[in-house]
């Protein structure tokens, strides 16, 4: 039977996953993390290198685990890392750079399904102009929720560290996976997924200057924003 860890990382102590929820599933709570979020999930992944999915969850997300579990097991040797929401194509021209912005040039190449709490339920279905697929090879997932593989896990891959707090790990992460660990990334859509957050800090000008350190890292043109660097404007 597969080993299966789902290690959810608070800034407090809230968890919309609750014990009852995670049944037959080892659930690994981190409440009140101060700590660089690529910093705690390399600490996890160290911790659960027997597992056979790890799985690196924000703790405002709420989905059915048994069928998640279910449905990754279904997909065993296509991806060896998997997220929940990704994009098959993606321009690095785009700025805030994540996978959703990146992919803005490509709207039909989005994969995922997510109910949003902060928007008072409002559902994407990201690729609904494919509903009946299930999964699908991406070029970079939404950090809500990802999980490692025991081929990731054994590949050598980790989070880098010198990004932000909380910022870039997982567009980071992607390429990583695909560049130098040559794995293949994927996408599962869970229609029962739901998010409290939409992801706003990508607006902040802590998550831009964490994406210059990005760009720097990978040799990506810069991006000037005008809203945090107005004497970029002529």
């Amino acid at each position: 039977m597969a080993k299966h860890v789902i290690a959810v990382v608070s800034k407090d102590d809230k968890f919309c996953l609750q014990e009852q929820d995670v049944e037959g599933v080892e659930y690994v709570k981190v409440p009140g993390n101060k700590e660089r979020l690529a910093t705690v999930y390399n600490r996890l992944i160290e911790e659960h290198k027997d597992a056979d999915y790890l799985y690196l969850m924000h703790a405002d997300v709420q989905l059915d685990v048994e069928g998640l579990t279910k449905h990754v097991e279904s997909v065993a040797g296509k991806y060896d890392l998997i997220g929940l929401c990704g994009c098959q194509k993606i321009n690095v021209s785009q700025t805030p750079l994540n996978w959703f912005c990146g992919s803005i040039p490509f709207p039909d190449f989005r994969w995922g399904c997510v109910t949003h709490g902060e928007l008072g339920g409002e559902t994407s279905f990201f690729n609904r102009m494919n509903p009946e697929t299930t999964d699908s090879e991406v070029a970079c997932i939404d950090g809500l929720c990802i999980i490692f593989t025991k081929k990731a896990i054994d590949s050598g891959l980790r989070f880098d560290e010198n990004l932000g707090m909380y910022d870039m790990y997982d567009t980071d992460i992607s390429f990583q996976a695909i560049l130098n660990f040559k794995l293949k990334v994927g996408v599962v859509v869970r229609k029962d997924l739901s998010h409290f957050s939409v992801g706003k800090s990508i607006l902040t000008k802590e998550f831009y200057e964490t994406e210059k350190k990005f760009r720097e890292k990978w040799g990506f043109p810069q991006v000037k924003n005008p809203k945090f660097e107005p004497e970029a404007v002529k």
